[in-house]
């Protein structure tokens, strides 16, 4: 189960955000082949004055950390940054410079949800 958080800068409207969900949900999806309702995904905002991106639009910086687990390759790795970055551009439109996607995948046992680990 993919676990996505998109750090964005605080004031976004509701659209903006759903777009966001809706175009990683897919991205993810798409690219490691998962089914959405696999997919568990926050909104975290933070204030301008908390964002500190020298050489970024700080308004536009989109970061998407997906933690999943261990075991896809470079190439679905790289269709998945390349998905992302695509599906955000038409919406909400954010521009390819503005987005960084950072993949964590740790083994199974360093997963546990609701009292489970994927291993049994």
């Amino acid at each position: 189960m993919p676990i996505v958080r998109i750090d964005i800068q605080s004031g976004k409207s509701t659209a903006y955000k759903r777009a966001l969900l809706h175009g990683v949900r897919e991205a993810v999806s798409g690219a490691l082949g998962v089914p959405e309702t696999r997919v568990m995904q926050r909104v975290v905002e933070s204030v301008p004055e908390n964002i500190d991106a020298p050489g970024r639009q700080a308004e536009r910086l989109t970061i998407v950390d997906i933690t999943m687990l261990s075991g896809r390759d470079a190439e679905m790795k790289r269709s998945l940054y390349s998905q992302v970055v695509s599906r955000l551009g038409v919406e909400p439109g954010i521009e390819p410079e503005s987005i960084m996607v950072v993949v964590h995948d740790p083994p199974a046992e360093c997963f546990c949800l609701g009292g489970k680990t994927p291993e049994g």
